[in-house]
């Protein structure tokens, strides 16, 4: 110790553009993660109050779960560090964006089974977000399958609050990114062929100043609701078995003709969710990526026992 210290940075002419926000958002996520992670290694678990004794932490939360003001510390000292870097005249990259198919990677989808697909009429329902978050919903055909992301073909039409997109073989803005605790509504008339989106019912418009953010579709065999879910993300999906349970349903979808997806169904239909299982494949004798050695039977074990082979990479 010499008893020096840095002397102060003049951040007062640091300015960071939209793309170094973002990065700031995202770093201040990663360093509550490793906060968190290891306190977890340390033996801390999640206690309503501060208790060192116990190791219990009301912050040992996932990121998307801590409260606006917790977060917006982490921010301003992570966004403090970013200015910094940039004062000394270092350059901070912006993250490409791809960073979000990453995420959705690990995404898991859910929707009805497919015998409840609608082929005619006008059907609403409702998810509400309860983290604001990577997450997507709107309407699929039966035949989407679970391992390509909503949106990237022509087998799902959803909407992307966290991004403010819609999706359906490729993507393109629409409305504003939702908040934590608001309703997106999905109505789709199979009659016309058009699909539209609400936010607390209010519709969202694209950037042509249009309500409709599909039209003229094939309706082929019929649309179901479809949610992906992100990594520590929580929405609530409402198809209106109970009309009254719906909350902006009367403010746009009733008057216009529209029916509660889940409308006079004895019980919510069944959903399914994608699931990930590992795939096994047979290794054969000549596999140039693994050599196979047997074990030598030994006194210690039973001569009518029967050993497996060992691989080796």
């Amino acid at each position: 110790m010499t008893g020096y210290r840095p002397a102060p940075v003049d951040l007062s002419q640091v300015s960071l553009s939209s793309d170094h926000e973002e990065a700031v958002k995202l770093l201040a996520e990663n360093e509550h993660n490793v906060w968190a992670r290891e306190r977890i290694k340390q033996g801390w678990t999640y206690g309503a109050q501060q208790d060192i004794k116990a190791k219990q932490s009301p912050y040992l939360l996932p990121y998307s779960l801590l409260d606006e003001r917790t977060r917006r510390v982490g921010r301003e000292s992570v966004r403090e560090t970013v200015c910094t870097l940039l004062a000394y005249g270092y350059s901070l990259e912006p993250l490409n964006q791809d960073h979000s198919m990453f995420q959705r990677s690990k995404c898991r989808v859910f929707r009805p089974d497919k015998s409840y697909a609608v082929t005619q009429g006008k059907w609403y329902f409702e998810y509400e977000i309860l983290t604001a978050g990577n997450m997507r919903v709107g309407w699929a055909r039966p035949g989407c399958t679970p391992d390509k992301e909503l949106g990237s073909d022509d087998q799902a039409y959803v909407f992307d609050g966290f991004e403010a997109q819609w999706y359906h073989q490729g993507g393109e803005p629409l409305g504003r990114p939702w908040l934590r605790g608001e309703v997106v509504g999905c109505l789709v008339d199979m009659d016309e062929c058009t699909m539209m989106v609400t936010l607390n019912g209010e519709l969202l418009f694209n950037d042509r100043g249009s309500e409709l953010t599909a039209k003229d579709f094939d309706i082929r065999d019929g649309l179901l609701p479809v949610v992906s879910v992100g990594v520590n993300q929580v929405g609530r999906l409402n198809l209106g078995r109970q009309v009254g349970s719906l909350q902006y349903f009367t403010v746009c979808g009733l008057q216009e003709g529209y029916r509660p997806f889940a409308i006079n169904m004895a019980r919510d239909p069944a959903l399914w969710m994608s699931w990930k299982q590992p795939q096994f494949t047979s290794i054969l004798p000549d596999d140039h990526y693994l050599q196979r050695c047997y074990i030598p039977v030994c006194c210690k074990f039973p001569l009518n026992r029967q050993y497996p082979s060992v691989y080796t990479a």
